[in-house]
């Protein structure tokens, strides 16, 4: 066994880890250099009920010209993207983000069966180093 805090360093993006009897966290990509818009996902949540979430974001690094991040995610039905059918709804968790900094939002953002976050940057030659986490409490 481990000694504690060791696993910190082995944590990767896109898996699920159990925090405690009623957390967990999702990090979707650690200091990632993001240069274009991209979609992470789809995700599918470990527990059907959450009561609380918190999402975190955290940008290291900014440069271009009027660089802007913006964070969107799609929920979809478990089922439906079982079968490979993605039509949900979506809501933007950050918008024309342009500076470093740490960015938190919570409350009881729903999230359904399954979900994925888009990145999109604007400007001209943007680039961000960002760190987005999602921990939710059952």
């Amino acid at each position: 066994m481990s000694s504690p805090g060791t696993y910190l360093t082995s944590i990767q993006p896109g898996i699920w880890y159990k925090l405690s009897d009623r957390e967990w966290m999702l990090p979707i990509f650690i200091n990632a250099t993001i240069t274009s818009n991209q979609t992470y996902g789809p995700y599918v949540l470990p527990t059907p009920s959450i009561t609380y979430n918190i999402i975190v974001l955290t940008v290291t690094a900014v440069s271009g010209t009027s660089p802007t991040l913006t964070i969107n995610n799609t929920v979809y039905d478990l089922v439906a993207a079982i079968n490979g059918v993605y039509e949900g709804w979506s809501s933007t968790w950050f918008s024309n983000i342009s500076s470093t900094g740490a960015y938190n939002l919570s409350g009881t953002y729903i999230f359904y069966g399954a979900f994925t976050v888009s990145v999109t940057v604007g400007g001209t030659s943007p680039s961000f180093t960002a760190t987005l986490t999602i921990y939710i409490m059952v």
